[in-house]
């Protein structure tokens, strides 16, 4: 294996967010398809009753899990915004306030960078 001496920062890898999004897309893509007209006439045309009740069972077990995988991730969120729901509204208040003071440019973009650090430590980016 040849080892580049090109480094690669950590804003340039993706994130585990977007990864696993794009897996979660995929896996929609394919549900989608499995639920298509062309494949559903395919199972539908096969005298296999076994194999007809396997692709029904399968395909619903895919889309099971697709929802249980989402509802993890969620409840892993929806943890870390109870921790930070306070400073999360404060943070936004704050925000709300910078914004009615329009000459205040530099609190502007203070309490923004407030708001958006909050998120990212509930999101982990």
């Amino acid at each position: 294996m040849i080892y580049s001496p090109t480094i690669i920062t950590r804003e340039e890898l993706p994130s585990i967010a977007k990864v696993l999004e794009e897996f979660l897309r995929k896996i929609r893509e394919c549900e989608l398809k499995l639920n298509s007209p062309e494949i559903q006439n395919q199972f539908e045309k096969e005298t296999d009753v076994a194999k007809k009740r396997k692709f029904l069972d399968e395909r619903t077990d895919l889309s099971i899990l697709r929802v249980k995988l989402e509802t993890a991730i969620l409840e892993k969120i929806a943890a870390r915004l109870k921790c930070l729901e306070q400073d999360l509204k404060e943070g936004i208040e704050g925000l709300n306030q910078a914004i009615n003071d329009v000459e205040n440019t530099v609190n502007i973009l203070t309490t923004i960078k407030n708001v958006t650090g909050i998120i990212a430590r509930i999101l982990v980016i």
